[in-house]
């Protein structure tokens, strides 16, 4: 299956490189350069990618990325559908239905949120189409992304708040591991070895709580003892409103 890419920033970066690591030819890879694209030549040459630089060229590829943001993303899309014909994915946004009624009547658009963990194929990619969108887009769009991971198919209005909670919560972890490191260090640990420890914590963690299908709480109280250290480090965290700040922080970054 050939993809093409138009943008080859943080998430175009990810994306590709999910594809490569589940052993999609580099050469099916389209990358646009358009003769400016500085990112995309660089990629390109490094990872062997086909780098082209008119729209056409992406005719012989299944679905094309829009890999970028801003209000540049609908006038792209504009362009692209009056020379390319297949299944437009976007990840900066466009209104479902307002952009398939301007397309062509053989090509589609649809909307996805892939996060970071897909370019090693542990990632989680959520995406809207349009109410009457052909099973054969939808089956295609799903074999590109669960090549990299979990694949959820949301109503437009809901990919938000899935994005929110799939694509922004890593960096509410990842902030969640330093301080967890800080406080190790501070205690008297190595710092690449706390990272180490906190990073395969998190991962049991998750494997656990998906292979035993228990319920957080249950889990948690499998861990807390009465009276012992850790009931006391979960009391500090509620008086601290840990609970509260993770919720306030989903809530501002899904505004």
């Amino acid at each position: 299956m050939k993809i093409g890419f138009i943008g080859a920033g943080k998430i175009g970066s990810a994306i590709i490189e999910g594809l490569l690591n589940a052993q999609n030819p580099s050469e099916d890879i389209y990358v646009f350069d358009g003769g400016r694209h500085h990112t995309a030549q660089k990629m390109a040459a490094e990872r062997h990618l086909s780098l082209i630089n008119n729209y056409e060229d992406f005719n012989a590829c299944q679905a094309v990325i829009v890999a970028v943001g801003g209000s540049a993303t609908e006038t792209i899309i504009k362009n692209l559908g009056q020379k390319y014909h297949g299944i437009i994915l976007s990840t900066g946004g466009g209104d479902l239905t307002q952009i398939n009624q301007k397309l062509p009547a053989e090509t589609s658009f649809a909307k996805i949120v892939p996060n970071t963990p897909v370019q090693i194929g542990a990632g989680i990619t959520v995406a809207s189409f349009i109410p009457d969108e052909k099973p054969a887009v939808i089956t295609t769009v799903k074999n590109i992304f669960t090549q990299m991971g979990a694949v959820y198919v949301v109503p437009e209005k809901l990919l938000g708040i899935y994005g929110t909670v799939a694509g922004c919560t890593p960096a509410y972890v990842d902030l969640m591991v330093e301080a967890l490191s800080d406080a190790a260090v501070q205690n008297g640990v190595n710092r690449a070895e706390s990272y180490q420890i906190i990073n395969q914590m998190l991962l049991g963690t998750s494997k656990l709580a998906l292979a035993s299908k228990k319920l957080p709480e249950e889990l948690k109280d499998e861990v807390t003892t009465p009276g012992g250290s850790t009931i006391r480090g979960v009391t500090k965290l509620e008086e601290e409103g840990f609970r509260n700040a993770l919720i306030q922080a989903v809530n501002a970054s899904a505004n």
